[in-house]
């Protein structure tokens, strides 16, 4: 599981019409030259790698568009040989049309869309760690599903080592056709269950902020949408103590799901909202101590002594640095 309070920071799709097209037109360039894809001359190798998972919800936009349409013009699949699932990587470490299998979940996935972290993973200094580390981040589905349990699965199945680092695992690059495969999917749409009972871990507590030395505040220790998050000295207040399941950031201890509050912003002030599950409610708690959108990771938790925004991450220093809760949430548990 990931460290409680350090949360492995979350994958980025961004992605346009365009780039598949053009991703598109070179494939059929290729085919028409009798090109054949590195993949499918590439014998079978296991290797170790990173493995996260996406979806719908968390899409950048949400949705299933992806960049390099092979066998699937939207994400999906359902992880047989003949139908693998979208997977999205770096195409200098897996060119699109490449298939893996990934023993822990029993499913074949076929590489059809980028992955921005998983690029930066592979040719330098990531997020994750690198250069050439393998990164491959499985789609999950989601569509039509509670949103909040969807991206809490993701958070759920991503294994980190102790110390926030990711857990590599072994995985099969240009497998043969007789691997077994699960049945169940990643992820249940229909009752918002996830592969193998897997559940994220949620800490609680307070966050602390490097410049200032003060707390995030729930200013009356409010229970109700509509507040706006503010800076306080630390103490051990109730109005103090946060819930984080890896993505949404809420207060007190009901549990994160509809009917409970998150922060929401896309930039400016911090408030608190009705969780939904939207792109305005997502958060990434990264190793270099930052809060940071997952849509665009442009804008960071930011803090004056009084008052905190989602401001942006360069140039912020200790102000954007925060230190993060380590106990873990055992109270009501989470959606899903």
């Amino acid at each position: 599981m990931k460290r409680p309070g350090i949360p492995t920071t979350r994958r980025q799709h961004v992605r346009s019409a365009a780039f598949a097209c053009i991703a598109l037109l070179l494939l059929v360039a290729a085919m028409l030259a009798g090109g054949t894809t590195a993949s499918a001359a590439t014998p079978r190798a296991t290797q170790q790698a990173f493995v996260t998972f996406y979806g719908w919800w968390d899409n950048t936009p949400p949705g299933a568009d992806i960049a390099f349409p092979q066998i699937h013009q939207t994400a999906g699949g359902t992880g047989t040989w003949a139908d693998p699932i979208t997977y999205a990587s770096s195409t200098a470490e897996t060119p699109a049309g490449t298939r893996i299998y990934v023993p822990r979940v029993g499913k074949y996935f076929i590489m059809e869309d980028d992955c921005t972290e998983c690029d930066a993973d592979w040719s330098g200094n990531g997020p994750d760690g690198g250069p050439k580390l393998w990164h491959f981040d499985l789609w999950e589905g989601g569509k039509g599903g509670n949103p909040i349990a969807a991206i809490e699965c993701e958070n759920a199945l991503t294994n980190s080592n102790p110390d926030g680092t990711p857990k590599l695992e072994s995985v099969i690059v240009n497998p043969p056709n007789n691997e077994p495969v699960t049945p169940d999917p990643i992820f249940n749409t229909s009752n918002g269950k996830c592969f193998g009972g897997a559940r994220p871990v949620t800490t609680i507590g307070q966050y602390r902020n490097h410049a200032t030395g003060r707390c995030l505040d729930d200013p009356g220790d409010k229970t109700t949408p509509g507040w706006t998050l503010k800076m306080a000295a630390c103490s051990s207040a109730p109005e103090e103590q946060f819930l984080f399941d890896g993505t949404f950031l809420s207060i007190g201890k009901m549990a994160i799901q509809p009917g409970a509050i998150c922060a929401d912003a896309k930039s400016g002030a911090i408030t608190f909202k009705a969780c939904t599950g939207g792109p305005t409610q997502q958060w990434s708690a990264n190793s270099n101590l930052t809060i940071s959108d997952i849509q665009t990771s442009k804008h960071c938790f930011r803090a004056t002594t009084t008052a905190v925004t989602a401001g942006k991450c360069s140039g912020g220093g200790t102000a954007t640095q925060w230190t993060f809760p380590t106990t873990v949430f055992t109270g009501t548990g989470s959606n899903g």
